[in-house]
C-alpha cells in the first residue's frame, strides 16, 4: 500500500483516512525488525526489552463488547497499548447519549486491561504539531498512562535511525514510508543545521541585479558599489562618511517622489 500511494495509485479519499495511514506506519513496526517497536515505544516513553518487542502482539480494529473500535492494540511486556490514530478528522465528542471517543476507549481499554493482567497506557496519534493541553488535560494524572504524540516523532523517529545505522536489511522499506508521510506533510521542522546546498551558490558583487545588464534602467543597483564612495574616518576603521553630505542644504521632500527609480 506504501509503494501504490507514493506513486498515486490508490483512491484520494482513501489516502486521507487515518485506517491507511494506521496500516502502513504501524505495519512496519510490526513486519520489521522488532528493536525498532523497542526504540520507538522509547521514543513516546514506554520502556520495554527486545524480548517484549519480538513477542508483542498487534491487534488492528479489535471491537469492543459496547463496540467501540480502536485503531490498534499492542500487548508488549506488561503493556497493554491502546492506540487511536487521527489525520484529518479529530476525536468523537461526547454527546446527549454518548461519551466522548476517547472516553469510551479509556473505559473498555481498562477493562481490557485488567483482564490481560497489563498496565493500560492510552496513547493518541494525531497530526497536530504540538500537543493541545486544554484538550487533553483531563486525562493526565489518572491512575493509567495517557499520552499524547504526533506522526511526526515517527518520521523524525525514522530518519534519525537511518542516519545512525549505516546498514540494515529494512532500510528500503524504512525509506519509503519516510517517503510517504513527508508526501503527507508528517515531518517536524527540524532545523536548519540540518540543511545541506548541494549546488555551488555564486556570489556577485551587488546585491539585487547587475545594473549594466538589466533589462530596465534606473533601478535600485544595491549598496556594495554606492559604498565605495565612502571614504574612511580618520581613527574609526569601521565608520564611513561621503563628502556629499557636508553640503547638504535644508529642501524639501516630495512624498510622490520615487526613490529607486528615476522616473525616466
Amino acid at each position: 500500500m506504501i509503494i501504490a500511494e507514493l506513486y498515486g495509485k490508490i483512491s484520494s479519499k482513501l489516502e486521507d483516512t487515518e485506517d491507511i495511514l494506521t496500516s502502513n506506519v504501524f505495519s512496519f513496526f510490526k513486519y520489521s525488525d522488532r528493536i525498532f517497536l523497542k526504540e520507538y515505544l522509547r521514543q513516546i516513553e514506554i520502556e520495554v526489552s527486545e524480548n517484549d518487542a519480538l513477542k508483542a502482539e498487534f491487534l488492528f480494529w479489535q471491537k469492543y463488547d459496547d463496540r467501540t473500535e480502536p485503531d490498534l492494540i499492542v500487548i508488549c511486556g506488561k503493556y497493554y497499548l491502546l492506540f487511536e490514530a487521527k489525520y484529518k478528522s479529530d476525536f468523537s465528542p461526547e454527546t446527549s447519549t454518548l461519551a466522548s471517543q476517547i472516553d469510551r476507549e479509556i473505559k473498555m481499554g481498562k477493562l481490557a486491561a485488567k483482564n490481560e493482567n497489563k498496565e493500560f497506557v492510552y496513547v493518541a496519534i494525531t497530526a497536530e504539531y504540538y500537543k493541545d493541553k486544554k484538550k487533553y488535560a483531563k486525562y493526565e494524572n489518572k491512575d493509567f498512562k495517557f499520552i499524547w504524540t504526533n506522526w511526526q516523532t515517527i518520521t523524525n523517529f525514522l530518519e534519525t535511525t537511518l542516519v545512525s545505522q549505516s546498514l540494515f536489511q529494512y532500510r528500503e522499506y524504512a525509506n519509503d514510508l519516510v517517503s510517504l508521510l513527508v508526501q503527507k506533510k508528517l515531518r517536524s521542522y527540524i532545523g536548519i543545521i540540518n540543511l545541506s546546498v548541494n549546488k555551488k551558490i555564486n556570489f556577485h558583487n551587488f546585491v539585487f541585479y547587475n545594473k549594466n545588464t538589466s533589462e530596465f534602467k534606473g533601478e535600485f543597483s544595491g549598496f556594495i558599489e554606492s559604498l565605495g564612495q565612502f571614504a574612511q574616518i580618520e581613527n574609526y576603521k569601521k565608520s564611513f562618511h561621503n563628502s556629499y553630505f557636508d553640503t547638504l542644504q535644508a529642501f524639501t521632500i516630495n512624498t510622490y517622489e520615487n526613490i529607486f527609480y528615476n522616473g525616466n
